[in-house]
């Protein structure tokens, strides 16, 4: 009977528990709301914080907060510009919701006279300027933590799309625990309901440019891969005392407290206002300009210390990228240790556009960055090459630990916008696999998370070339993520002019994460052309030109072999692979004539190469000492390679019309970029390829040209395709992109605001080959013994789509074809 009574106690006593838990996860939090004493409204992003610490938060759009405390008596301030700050008592967790009521203050503030050469603002901003560089030397160090949240709200197809995607109707949902149900289709402006992004991370700063941030929790709209929420710190820290802004790639937007700034906003000292007792200038910025890409809007800064203490501002229309119709920041700053103004929230607004295909996408943004730790020590040793470091366990955060950490509070519309991307996950997982009328025809995937099978669709099989004329082909391909074979790929086709079957099949096998170590084989029977890793056209490009004005540009030729590729990068360091092939050549012949137009021209014909065999061995290394991103145990390296040079070296056996021989060839490679702020930017690529004994027809180094009116930065503009070529080569590519600058600065009429910019490009090529390679050539093929040189110039960003090139050969001149017009590829293909 005892131990009867006992077990119940147990029991009662765990119910007592469980009932209670939500009350318990509750005390860790203390929330509130801000309100305006005289109209009753709520006050978006007013600072909330403890005096004598660094805790503190921002109350979100609703004017709510909430604030992690543990247990004890507390004093918390609500501060806001232009409000009296409110200063109230707590116990906590005995108390653990308040209310504050600010008014506003007035000032008076007498008439301020502008007189030329004496504007008072510029005054301020001067000031402001010497002691953001004053600042900036004692600023060693900091550390802060932040909770981060992203709203994309989606309208016109999007919006369709995503309605469609759920299971047709409205979804019923309890929020708030009141039991009234909530319709979960519309968020409170009508349109579909977010998708929300949401993570909590700690950073790290130290001087000069040393970063670290590790996302302690993250979670997301059920549709978004976890994997794709990498929002940190760091894209909210905004600092817009900064000379610089880039948000595009025009020309960089100057910040309104440098010394470009003087020279292209107008400032307005509009009045004063006052911060926890601080006198706050409140001085307008607008652009000199219009034609000048600049932020427009109000800056606010602190009388005793010169530092920015509020900005409310949007880009004006010379500055907003392609397709945005607005981007606007509204960021508030507090004082910490009595001389560091940092930010403690920044609040983000877009609006996108795409009208030809009517998408429409609103972003909100907010972020609020806490605990600020300034000029502490940190270990040298802490800033390690992981620049951004998800923990595994930032996917498994259950409610409890949200509700206990949270530093913005969920709204019910949005805990609908969650649930309804659950249904709606579920239901696109319903389907996913599914295979309906529009896979027949474009391809698909069916299967399952385990093994998922890709296969072609009608669209995807037919193409033409003067060797294959129509031509049939597919591939299926089978992906597999948690094996260590993670893809397998089978492709077979058909030409019914040259009457051949092609086919293939490789697979791919993963041993290793990080580093990583991959293992790629391939067994195949194709028909292949020279250059074939530069395709400017492509399949379905190349069908088209064929089709319709007889332009083939490839030399084609069959192929049979095999190829193992080991790949390994030691110690995130040293990306390197290892080759293994042997490639059999055959030659191939035109099979047809056929096209819908020009039925009296003839395709040119297909030119010869070498045949025989080939064995090759080979290997290639690279430094990439960039950082990189730790998603989770999936790394990542961040921003593009520069100055990074790449080496290979190459062993091979030919067998080639009944000749045998061995040879060795090298290659090597460096390309870059400097930037220089808002005159532009310079890149280049210089590359060297060579070989110790005859290289066949199939593998000589050419100097790849252009095919007619397509652009394309990899090849030259002005050379005709395998112009010139040898068994030595060497490259060099250099531009110069004013982007849209250059026009702005020196008043083109029309350009100046049309966001065109510009580019100078120059291509140089050495190409010269040894009499054993001369002599194994089928056809004449030109050395560039005296290096060719062209030269011209790009307008970029028209219609925000499209780039045209002009060029011009500088020497190696040729009878009535020096000049080159072109389209950039990437907007056709």
């Amino acid at each position: 009977m005892q131990s009867r009574l006992l077990s119940l106690q147990v029991i009662l006593s765990l119910i007592l528990l469980l009932i209670a838990a939500p009350g318990l996860i509750a005390q860790r939090q203390l929330t509130g709301t801000v309100f305006d004493a005289e109209t009753g409204e709520t006050l978006q992003f007013a600072n909330i914080w403890v005096p004598g610490s660094h805790k503190g938060t921002t109350t979100d759009r609703l004017g709510r907060f909430t604030l992690a405390l543990e247990p004890g008596e507390y004093s918390i301030v609500a501060s806001y510009i232009g409000y009296s700050s409110q200063t109230r008592k707590v116990r906590f967790p005995a108390e653990t919701d308040l209310k504050f009521s600010l008014r506003q203050s007035t000032f008076e503030m007498p008439a301020v006279t502008v007189t030329p050469g004496d504007n008072p603002a510029l005054r301020i901003i001067r000031k402001a300027i010497e002691m953001k560089e004053l600042r900036r030397e004692k600023l060693k160090n900091y550390s802060l933590t932040s909770h981060s949240k992203l709203l994309v709200r989606l309208t016109g197809a999007l919006e369709g799309m995503v309605e469609s995607s759920g299971d047709g109707g409205s979804v019923s949902i309890e929020v708030g625990g009141d039991g009234k149900d909530s319709t979960a289709q519309s968020d409170s402006t009508g349109h579909t309901l977010p998708i929300i992004l949401e993570t909590q991370t700690e950073a790290w700063w130290a001087a000069p440019d040393r970063y670290k941030e590790v996302i302690k929790a993250r979670k997301q709209s059920a549709m978004i891969p976890s994997q794709g929420n990498i929002m940190i710190s760091q894209f909210f820290i905004v600092d817009f005392s900064a000379d610089d802004f880039n948000f595009n790639d025009r020309a960089p937007i100057p910040g309104p407290i440098s010394e470009r700034g003087l020279s292209s906003y107008y400032y307005r000292l509009i009045g004063t206002t006052v911060l926890d007792s601080t006198k706050i200038y409140q001085i307008e910025i607008s652009a000199l300009s219009e034609n000048d890409p600049l932020f427009e809007g109000m800056i606010y800064i602190a009388d005793s210390t010169y530092a920015l203490s509020m900005v409310d501002v949007h880009l004006n229309d010379a500055a907003m990228p392609p397709f945005f119709e607005s981007l606007a920041f509204k960021q508030h700053f507090r004082l910490f240790d009595g001389e560091f103004w940092q930010p403690v929230d920044v609040v983000v607004d877009a609006g996108i556009h795409i009208p030809i295909v009517d998408i429409g996408i609103g972003i909100e943004g907010f972020s609020v960055l806490q605990d600020w730790r300034i000029n502490q020590q940190i270990n040298e040793d802490f800033f390690d090459r992981t620049r951004i470091k998800v923990l595994k366990e930032a996917d498994e955060r259950d409610s409890t630990y949200w509700a206990e950490n949270a530093k913005i509070p969920t709204t019910d519309e949005e805990q609908r916008a969650y649930l309804r991307a659950d249904s709606v996950k579920a239901q696109l997982d319903s389907v996913k696999y599914q295979v309906g009328f529009m896979n027949i025809l474009t391809g698909g995937t069916t299967g399952s998370d385990a093994v998922r099978v890709s296969f072609p669709g009608l669209t995807d099989l037919y193409h033409f070339n003067r060797v294959e004329g129509h031509a049939l082909d597919g591939s299926v391909s089978f992906s597999m993520p948690e094996f260590p074979l993670n893809w397998v790929r089978m492709s077979a086709g058909y030409g019914f002019n040259d009457e051949r079957m092609k086919w293939d099949i490789d697979g791919n096998v993963k041993l290793l994460d990080s580093p990583s170590l991959q293992l790629y084989a391939i067994r195949f029977s194709e028909l292949s052309f020279i250059d074939r890793y530069n395709d400017p056209l492509g399949e379905n490009g190349t069908t088209i030109a064929s089709m319709l004005w007889k332009y083939d540009p490839r030399d084609y030729y069959y192929r049979d072999g095999w190829s193992a590729t080991v790949s390994y990068d030691a110690f995130l360091l040293f990306p390197s692979s290892l080759s293994v092939r042997r490639d059999h050549y055959l030659n191939a012949v035109n099979n047809s004539n056929e096209s819908i137009f020009r039925r009296d021209r003839a395709y040119r014909d297909n030119p010869p190469i070498n045949e025989g065999s080939i064995f090759s061995v080979y290997g290639d290394v690279s430094l990439d000492a960039r950082d990189f991103i730790d998603n989770a145990g999936k790394i990542r390296r961040i921003g593009a390679r520069n100055h990074v040079p790449v080496v290979g070296l190459g062993w091979h056996d030919a067998d080639i019309e009944g000749a045998q021989w061995s040879f060795m060839s090298w290659t090597a490679r460096l390309n870059g970029s400097f930037e220089f702020g808002a005159p532009g930017g310079f890149t280049y690529r210089l590359e060297g390829k060579g070989a110790d004994g005859a290289l066949p027809a199939q593998m000589l180094y050419n100097l790849q040209g252009s095919v007619n009116y397509i652009s394309d930065a990899r090849r030259f503009r002005t050379l005709d395709f395998r112009e010139f070529g040898g068994d030595r080569r060497l490259t060099a590519q250099f531009t110069y992109s004013f982007r849209d600058w250059l026009f702005r600065a020196i008043g083109v009429p029309l350009l100046k605001s049309s966001g065109i910019g510009l580019e100078l490009f120059a291509s140089g090529g050495w190409a010269t080959m040894s009499a054993d390679t001369r002599a194994l050539q089928p056809i004449p093929i030109q050395e560039a013994k005296t290096p060719f040189w062209e030269a011209g110039f790009g307008l970029d960003n028209i219609f925000t789509l499209f780039r045209i090139d002009f060029g011009w050969r500088l020497n190696h001149f040729r009878e009535g074809r020096n000049f080159f017009f072109g389209i950039n590829a990437g907007v056709l293909l």
